[in-house]
């Protein structure tokens, strides 16, 4: 198996901060986005092939475990999470396949390390965090109770819940076969990309955190910013070639791992197509009438997500699909307070538009139609 790359630089005051490339990690979060292909706008290419090309159990596999209990990212994503903190696991598929089996069963061992139901109790999203204060306490009963609060059926997840051996079995079978039926076949293409990614940010000035996040995601908002960078111990980045426009992060107690879009320039060798491929994304995302109902809306103002849903009528998990996608393709900035997101238009949209009619403001005309 290839061996883990690293890049390690510490700023004078701030958190370590880390470009690795390890096949694991990036395993695990290539079947992550394999699983979000249904539900994100934007996500193309290998994930969505690949959909197309599993066998039918293994699929149903993947989609059940990135959504036990309740939502994505489920138990093998909440696992994926864990892995930042478990360095040990990121050199061979091997290394990991030998972590998840030796997992203990129930909520952690005699040492602390979270066990097969810890992590499945774990498994709930941001957004639905303030609604469990009244139950951290990792205990069947209040399994429940998170499932009932954010409108679930517990039945069925309990009896992943009480059978942990057979859930940990699953989740090596499940990255076992994932691997060897579809991701081992394209490590001699996503390789040298991505170790051409994590070379070129051996050079970056990292003594600003901001000036980190801008070279991997080459946008001006942030998950992570300078007043909040200093509670962490590490900052650790990976690149990936299956997120389309996305970021994907992992938040621990010390550690902020995310996942970066590998540079078009590291993958096709052009950093026109890098440009072409941005414009592309947002004007697929003006391409649809919803998305541009709510682009209209904050033209008015900065809004939070309930309004929005208000306004038009969508579901919220429609809403937040659209609106994750205009953010991640820099149309939409956003900012979190009191456990809500507020959403504004972006000051780099117009920009980005603009190059699209200098394009044709450019052009020689060559007559009308006839």
């Amino acid at each position: 198996m290839p061996r883990l790359t690293t890049a390690k630089q510490h700023t004078e005051t701030g958190p370590a901060v880390e470009f690795v490339l390890s096949v694991p990690l990036d395993l695990m979060n290539a079947m992550y986005f394999t699983h979000l292909v249904v539900d994100s706008e934007g996500v193309e290419g290998w994930p969505v092939e690949v959909r197309k090309q599993m066998a039918p159990d293994l699929l149903a596999e993947l989609d059940l475990l990135f959504s036990a209990p309740i939502e994505q990212p489920g138990i093998a994503g909440t696992l994926g999470d864990h892995l930042w903190e478990h360095p040990e696991t990121w050199r061979s598929v091997e290394d990991l396949l030998a972590y998840v089996r030796s997992l203990p069963l129930g909520v952690a061992d005699t040492e602390g390390n979270i066990g097969v139901q810890g992590l499945f109790f774990n498994t709930f999203c941001d957004n639905q965090l303030g609604k469990f204060d009244d139950l951290q306490t990792p205990s069947r009963e209040n399994l429940i109770a998170r499932i009932e609060r954010v409108g679930g059926e517990p039945k069925p997840m309990l009896a992943l819940w009480d059978n942990p051996e057979a859930l940990r079995d699953r989740l090596a079978t499940l990255i076992e076969r994932f691997y060897n039926e579809h991701y081992k076949a394209t490590l001699p293409d996503r390789l040298p990309s991505l170790e051409r990614s994590v070379a070129a940010h051996r050079g970056d000035n990292i003594d600003k955190i901001s000036e980190v996040m801008r070279a991997v995601l080459n946008r001006d908002t942030f998950c992570v910013d300078a007043q909040c960078a200093g509670s962490y111990k590490k900052l650790l980045f990976a690149p990936s070639v299956d997120m389309g426009p996305y970021a994907s992060c992992a938040v621990l107690p010390a550690i902020h791992g995310m996942f970066y879009p590998c540079e078009t320039r590291f993958v096709l060798g052009s950093d026109d197509a890098e440009e072409m491929i941005r414009i592309a994304r947002i004007h697929k995302a003006l391409g649809d009438e919803q998305r541009l109902r709510m682009l209209e809306m904050l033209r008015g103002g900065e809004m939070y997500v309930q309004e929005i849903v208000d306004r038009t009528g969508l579901h919220q998990s429609v809403v937040s699909r659209h609106l994750m996608f205009l953010k991640a393709v820099g149309l939409l900035q956003v900012r979190k307070q009191n456990n809500m997101k507020f959403y504004s238009l972006s000051p780099d949209a117009g920009h980005y538009l603009q190059k699209t009619l200098d394009m044709f403001a450019l052009a020689a005309p060559r007559g009308g139609l006839r």
